[in-house]
């Protein structure tokens, strides 16, 4: 699938999401907007004691990660064995998702309560059903302060205390400025997210811009993709304005590199060329033995004919640049593109590259 440019948010397991995405023939971008930091060790060793010496009446295990470096720490510790020991006689373990749950399997706990769809709302709807006054209740954060959803328990009379195993820290405004740049050039097809934190850091950087508007628009209606990991990220951008987010069906790294490969392959296209099939792979466009490379408003005009192959779309939503982007896209296309009253076309010839 060369052509087409997928940028990475994440920096956790960045290489390996960049290994599966590169598989596709496509260019990464690296481009990571948050760093994962451990938190203050002296005082989850307190709570991890505290968790030991007085289980709790339930906890939820909120992430994977979180799961597994926690364990790992009182590992470090000398208090595993009891830890374990304390959560698998006496708490009920609620797990917001498989990665969670996992993590506790290996120790050899098991979850009273598993989130269906993997979100956070459900395991604390869940949880707020149960008669919690005066029950004790320690969360797992995911990197993050407690958000509104989390502090809903503390409403319902429970004791709540928070486990902050790690957190997300800023890994500076340099790469949100570079992504932002490259999708308003028409450089990024797709933006690949595996936490929410990564969506919320992207829109706050568009907002200090004065561009957030725009930004959105470029997803909503300029055709460029919001892969999320899963639910919970996906719910992120759509509150923030993102309308369609990719959520692949199974929430690990390959079931994204596969829905990303899926909705790439259906942009490719051979159009009907006035001398020959002209071949479009997102940026890159063969035609007549030769190779072009789609320019920045060129390539954003693409994207949006190309989320519909063959249909009538109107590329207004770019703006002042439409007109121009048309009239130059149209020579590289060698009769390709059709134009009328009802916007512009790809005139296909079929829906596959050879």
């Amino acid at each position: 699938m060369r052509g087409f440019t997928v940028a990475i948010t994440a920096d956790r397991r960045r290489d390996e999401q960049a290994v599966l995405v590169e598989r596709l023939g496509v260019e990464v971008l690296l481009l990571p907007l948050l760093r994962t930091q451990p938190e203050d060790h002296s005082a989850l060793r307190a709570l991890t004691e505290l968790v030991v010496k007085e289980p709790p009446t339930y906890f939820l295990a909120n992430t994977g990660y979180g799961m597994r470096t926690w364990l790992a720490l009182a590992a470090d510790w000398g208090i595993q064995d009891a830890l374990v020991k304390s959560l698998g006689s006496n708490t009920a373990i609620a797990a917001r998702g498989a990665k969670a749950l996992g993590e506790i399997r290996k120790v050899g706990l098991d979850a009273w309560y598993k989130a269906p769809t993997e979100t956070l709302e459900e395991v604390i709807t869940r949880l707020s059903a149960e008669d919690l006054d005066g029950a004790s209740v320690v969360v797992q954060l995911h990197g993050e302060v407690p958000g509104t959803v989390v502090q809903q328990l503390e409403l319902t009379g429970a004791r709540v205390n928070y486990l902050p195993v790690y957190k997300m820290g800023n890994a500076g405004e340099a790469a949100a400025n570079e992504l932002i740049d490259a999708i308003f050039e028409g450089v990024v097809d797709v933006v690949t997210f595996t936490a929410a934190p990564q969506v919320q850091a992207l829109m706050a950087a568009a907002r200090a811009r004065a561009t957030h508007e725009p930004f959105v628009r470029a997803f909503n209606g300029e055709g460029v993709v919001a892969a999320c990991i899963g639910p919970v990220c996906a719910s992120a951008a759509r509150h923030e304005g993102i309308s369609g987010p990719l959520v692949p069906e199974h929430s690990r790294l390959g079931s994204l590199a596969s829905a990303i490969g899926h909705i790439l392959m259906a942009r490719q296209v051979v159009l009907q060329g006035d001398g020959g099939p002209v071949f479009v792979s997102g940026r890159l466009v063969k035609s007549r033995g030769r190779e072009y490379w789609l320019g920045p408003v060129e390539a954003r005009v693409l994207r949006v004919l190309s989320q519909r192959p063959g249909e009538w779309a109107d590329v207004g939503v770019l703006g002042r640049s439409a007109e121009a982007g048309l009239s130059h896209l149209a020579g590289v296309l060698d009769g390709g593109l059709v134009t009328g009253s009802k916007g512009a076309r790809l005139n296909l010839d079929t829906l596959r590259l050879d």
